[in-house]
């Protein structure tokens, strides 16, 4: 509208929202122009420009069509709003009566509402403007109320909710309400899982992918459907950010499942998108083909979990993250890195001995390489021995693991019976001594330091609990798993390098001992590997077990490290 400043417009507004479509309403932006059009000719309204605002909610008035109409307004350019009915201009009654009642009439444009017979110009036909605005945002809450029912509803069913896919899939040519993988995409998704599960965060997938050139989830979208929406970047249709991988990396569609109310608006006036907790959403298990296994999402998500920035100065993240703990105290090792070290000088210390000091455990030190030949070694003579002799494998883990296993949750089994009952007895205490206070038999200050005590065990016990109640049923269902092992170990049939993916598919702990003598660097130290599915596997398998799984006899992990040890001292 440049160089026409002093042209008055008649502005013809239409507005449709989602929640207008989904309540069958017959008010489609065609329908408003051709109604808004006629009636502007058979009135004689001159100079007539249509805007509309297709898909915005009515108690939302950050539109653009809206906001240009305002702007226009400001510049004196409108002399004439003209809509189908009050509601189109909007369904929050305090803002609608706000431009209707002040607005409006201080900037002198005249309002219309065609089919509720409101006319500015008209004393008498405001008069139920207030009580019309009222019921037009009931309508919107009850409108709103209805759709969130119908929405829930379907997300229980595992009905798919909102028109745009999942980067990765597109609509099924035969039902738009069915996934399918797209061809060009998915591809891609599992790429990212891939790179994540070896150990690259957000941030570098992003970086290696906007290197590749390979298009964004919102330009692709674009470029397949044409259609455009809010936040697309048409200029740099390759830039990816760590916000698109990490919404990925946590979407659980990829494993086929239908998620359901993800998200949802602040209320039905405040559309931004929040989201839901975890206990309000609906997942519907195996309604579409997974584009990532069980297996590869939860090594994923231990990999997420564990991994931190790896400082300038290392040139490679810590691929032992969250799996290598003391086995005196159980805390972390923790990875020493420096720029004025060596690679063969990184190493892993105890985190209790770092923060605490050697009065409440010790160093239980161990080179990272050394750490990483090892469970190399161990890894490849474990996975070898399992797809080389299958039968015999199960028959040893089964025979080996019987007496560890049963062992292991009978004493889970007795602490959690301990437990149980200090909490009972717990509860208990408490009703007694809240009995005493009230009677006068124990002090506020006596109450208030036992309660805190009690407190305090109450929470530990009811975070330890779980955990072991966990570990319980990890242990019992942990006979039937060497199969699974075994699926695995045929999958990588030779092992060149350790990769955090190798690790969290393998490798449930690693267990650090300390060796024996306070300097003595050639002394005996264990490395206990607890492997995923079957537990430990001894590493001095004897001789006979080695010759009848064929495989070639590997010195135990103790010597491994001794002799590693030895070889350093030396250098």
């Amino acid at each position: 509208m440049a160089g026409q400043e002093n042209q008055q417009y008649t502005v013809l507004y239409g507005r449709l929202s989602q929640e207008d479509e989904r309540a069958g309403e017959s008010n489609s932006i065609q329908h408003q122009r051709t109604l808004l059009e006629k009636y502007a000719k058979e009135k004689g309204f001159e100079n007539t420009i249509f805007l509309a605002d297709d898909g915005y909610s009515g108690t939302n008035f950050e539109r653009p069509s809206w906001k240009k109409i305002v702007e226009i307004i400001e510049a004196g350019q409108v002399a004439n709003l003209i809509v189908k009915d009050a509601s189109r201009l909007g369904r929050e009654y305090l803002q609608v009566g706000y431009y209707m009642e002040i607005y409006f009439p201080q900037k002198n444009v005249r309002f219309i509402a065609v089919n509720d017979g409101v006319d500015s110009t008209v004393e008498s036909s405001n008069d139920f403007n207030p009580i019309r605005n009222w019921a037009n945002e009931l309508h919107a809450k009850d409108t709103s109320r209805k759709v969130r029912a119908v929405m829930k509803m379907k997300a229980e069913q595992g009905e798919r909710l909102g028109g745009r896919p999942p980067y990765g899939y597109r609509k099924s040519d035969g039902d738009a309400n069915t996934l399918v993988p797209d061809e060009d995409t998915a591809p891609v998704v599992k790429r990212i899982f891939s790179l994540c599960a070896a150990g690259n965060g957000p941030k570098r997938i992003a970086t290696i992918l906007t290197k590749e050139q390979v298009v964004n989830p919102s330009n692709a979208y674009y470029r397949k459907t044409g259609k455009s929406h809010r936040g697309l970047d048409t200029t740099r249709p390759c830039l990816w950010s760590s916000n698109s991988v990490t919404s990925i990396l946590n979407n659980e569609v990829y494993l086929g499942h239908s998620v359901g109310l993800r998200t949802t608006t602040i209320s039905y006036k405040n559309k931004q998108r929040v989201e839901r907790p975890e206990s309000e959403r609906f997942v519907v298990k195996n309604t579409h083909e997974a584009l990532v296994t069980q297996e590869q999402w939860d090594i994923v998500q231990e990999v997420r979990q564990h991994k931190k920035r790896v400082p300038k100065h290392m040139d490679e993240p810590n691929i032992f993250s969250g799996l290598v703990f003391c086995a005196d105290c159980g805390k972390p090792l923790v990875l020493h890195r420096a720029s004025t070290m060596k690679k063969a000088e990184y190493n892993f210390k105890c985190y209790t001995y770092g923060k605490k000091g050697k009065t409440v455990c010790t160093p239980h030190h161990i080179r990272e390489f050394e750490l990483k030949a090892v469970v190399l070694e161990d890894l490849r003579r474990v996975t070898h021995f399992a797809r080389m002799k299958e039968k015999q494998f199960a028959a040893y883990i089964g025979s080996k693991n019987t007496l560890e296993l049963r062992r292991e949750m009978n004493t889970i089994q007795k602490d959690l019976d301990t437990m149980r009952r200090r909490r009972e007895e717990l509860s208990k205490l408490f009703k007694r001594l809240y009995e005493d206070n009230v009677l006068g038999r124990v002090t506020d200050e006596q109450y208030r330091m036992l309660a805190g005590d009690y407190t305090g065990e109450q929470k530990a016990l009811e975070e330890q609990i779980p955990e072991k109640e966990a570990r319980l049923e990890k242990l019992k269902a942990a006979s039937a798993n060497v199969n699974t092992f075994v699926e695995k170990a045929k999958q990588y049939t030779a092992i060149d390098e350790l990769t955090p993916e190798l690790l969290w598919l393998f490798i449930e702990r690693i267990d650090i001992g300390e060796r024996p003598g306070r300097y003595n660097r050639n002394g005996m130290q264990e490395v206990r590997i607890i492997y995923r599915d079957i537990g430990v596997v001894d590493s001095t398998m004897s001789a006979e077990d080695a010759e009848s799984a064929e495989v070639h006899f590997i010195p135990s992990l103790e010597m491994v490290v001794q002799q590693m040890a030895a070889q350093t001292q030396v250098s």
